[in-house]
C-alpha cells in the first residue's frame, strides 16, 4: 500500500515533532500494511522557495536512512501539500514547490473556508504545465460542504479528489463526515489517504476501521480502487480510474440527479488522462 498524503517528516510543520516521532509514525504505517509513504509537508506559496523544496529531499533521505538502521520496512518519498494560490504554476516552473514523488501529480490543499477568486484559472494553469492535480481532503472545505455542486466544477478542470480516512469516521466533525459520505456515494472520490500528523487519531492506525466504513458505502471493488490501485497510479504518472458507480449500494449523484461531467467518466469506467 502507498499513502500519498502524510506529515511524517520531523520538525517541518504541524506533523511529526522530531525524528523519534517520525519513527513512531513509520511503525504505525508498517503495522497498517503500508510499504511506501509520500511525505507532504505544508507549502504556503508566499513563504516557501527553492531552499525549502531542496530541504525536503534532505529530510526524506535522512529519515529513510534512519528507518533502515532501525529495520523499519517503509520507504518515504518526497512531496508537498501546496496551498491553492495564484503562484503555484510559476513556482513549479522555478522548482520552489514539488510534485508528489517528483512525478506528475501535484497535491493542492483548498482553503478551509472559501475558494479564492479565479481558482479555476489557477488549476487550469497548473494542468497546462503538464501536471495532474490531486485535491487534498475537499470534504473539509466549507464552501464545498455548503455547495456540493462545486465538485462538478472542480472535476471539469481535470482535478482528482483525495478524501481522508479520518473524515469518513467523523474525526473532523459531523458535517465533514456527511460530506465525505456524500462524495463516496456519488462516486466522486479518486483515492484515500491518511493525512497522518501523529501516532494517535490522525495516523495509519485508523485505516482498518476506515476501510470497513468505505466498503460499506461503496463496495469492496471500489475500496480496492481508492485505497490501493489509484494511489499506485501516482507513482507511474497514469490517470486515475473513476469509481464503478454500479458497485455502489446506494449511489446518489451530487445534486441528487443528472449527468455531470465527472459522472460521464465514472459511468464509462475509463482512465482519465
Amino acid at each position: 500500500m502507498l499513502d500519498i498524503h502524510s506529515h511524517i517528516l520531523p520538525g517541518i510543520d504541524d506533523g511529526a515533532r522530531d525524528i523519534g516521532h517520525s519513527l513512531e509514525m513509520a511503525r504505525k504505517y508498517v503495522t497498517a500494511g503500508y510499504t511506501r509513504v509520500i511525505a507532504t509537508p505544508h507549502a504556503v506559496p508566499e513563504d516557501r522557495g527553492v531552499k525549502f523544496a531542496q530541504s525536503i529531499a534532505l529530510h526524506v533521505a535522512n529519515l529513510n536512512a534512519i528507518m533502515q538502521e532501525d529495520h523499519v520496512a517503509l520507504t518515504v518519498l518526497p512531496g508537498m501539500e501546496i496551498t491553492l494560490a495564484p503562484e503555484i504554476a510559476a513556482m513549479l516552473d522555478k522548482g520552489e514547490v514539488i510534485p508528489l514523488a517528483d512525478g506528475s501529480y501535484v497535491l493542492i490543499e483548498l482553503p478551509f473556508q472559501r475558494l479564492p477568486l479565479h481558482w479555476e484559472d489557477i488549476l487550469f494553469e497548473v494542468v497546462g504545465r503538464g501536471f495532474k492535480i490531486l485535491i487534498a481532503h475537499p470534504e473539509r472545505c466549507e464552501e464545498l460542504i455548503r455547495q456540493p455542486i462545486i465538485v462538478d466544477r472542480l472535476l471539469e478542470t481535470g482535478a482528482y479528489l483525495q478524501v481522508n480516512w479520518t473524515s469518513l469516521l467523523g474525526y473532523h466533525g459531523k458535517l465533514v463526515q456527511k460530506t465525505a459520505h456524500r462524495l463516496a456515494r456519488a462516486g466522486a472520490i479518486h483515492c484515500m489517504a491518511t493525512d497522518s500528523h501523529d501516532t494517535r487519531e490522525r495516523s495509519a492506525v485508523i485505516v482498518r476501521r476506515g476501510a470497513e466504513e468505505l466498503a460499506r458505502l461503496v463496495g469492496r471493488k471500489n475500496l480496492a480502487l481508492l485505497s490501493v490501485e489509484n494511489p499506485s497510479r501516482v507513482l507511474n504518472g497514469n490517470g486515475m480510474t473513476g469509481m464503478d458507480v454500479d458497485a455502489i449500494p446506494h449511489y446518489s449523484p451530487i445534486g441528487g440527479g443528472g449527468r455531470g461531467f465527472w459522472e460521464f467518466f465514472r459511468r464509462k469506467k475509463v482512465d482519465r488522462p
